[in-house]
Parts: structure tokens; sequence; C-alpha cells
């Protein structure tokens, strides 16, 4: 069994905070993208999808928190786009003309959300197991 209470305090306090750096980093590259002049690039890049433009519509630019929602489901259409390509919700040559910085930006923020939320769900697992004992 692990044993969390074994641990020295400072690996305990890394263990619980590191997923929360990795998320905050990625929710911080959305975030620099949906405050630049990025944002415009990154909504008119994408037009074929219909869900994407209805939240553009319903979501517009009219606040940061908004503006960040729209950036992160594009994200997570342009990198992962297999599921919309096979239903035919997305243009193939529209995904290929995205612009590439704004595509591994896009990835780079989307794995590292998934990646600490991954962490946090095994952190509190650990903690979890740790107190049945």
């Amino acid at each position: 069994m692990i044993d969390i209470d074994a641990w020295p305090a400072a690996l305990k306090l890394s263990f619980v905070l590191m997923p929360f750096v990795i998320s905050l980093s990625g929710v911080s590259i959305s975030a620099y993208i949906a405050l630049t002049r990025n944002y415009e690039i990154v909504c008119s890049s994408i037009e074929s999808n219909s869900y994407i433009e209805s939240l553009k519509i319903a979501w517009g630019g009219s606040s940061f928190k908004w503006r960040l929602m729209l950036v992160c489901a594009i994200g997570g259409v342009v990198t992962f786009p297999g599921f919309v390509l096979r239903r035919g919700q997305l243009d193939a040559d529209e995904l290929k003309v995205f612009p590439p910085k704004l595509k591994r930006w896009l990835a780079v923020s989307a794995w590292l959300i998934i990646i600490g939320f991954g962490w946090l769900m095994l952190a509190a697992c650990v903690i979890e197991i740790s107190k049945m004992k």
C-alpha cells in the first residue's frame, strides 16, 4: 500500500501542488491567446464547424470568461479533430490551413490541462488509499 504519511513534507506538498501548476500553465496559455490579437485569428480560422459558430454567436467577445471558453473549445476541436472530422462537422482543408503556431499552442494548452487534471485525480486516489489503512 501507498503510505503518503511516510513521505517528506516537501514531497507531499509538491505532489499535491504540481497538478495545479501544470493546469494553470495550460490555462494561462489559453488566456494569453484570448487576450491578444491571436483570438481573432483563432476565431476566424474555424468556420465550418456549426457548434463553434454557434458558440461564437452566443459567447462572442463579450467578456474574458467567454473568450477564454471559446479559445478552449476551439483548442479541443483543433487538438482532437478525429471525432468532428468523422462526423463531417469540420472541413479537413480548414484544419490544414489553421496557423501552425497557434495550433501548437492550443495543443500544448489542452495537454497541460489534461495532464494536470489526471495528476490531480491520481493525487486524490493516493490520498484516499493512504487513509484506508
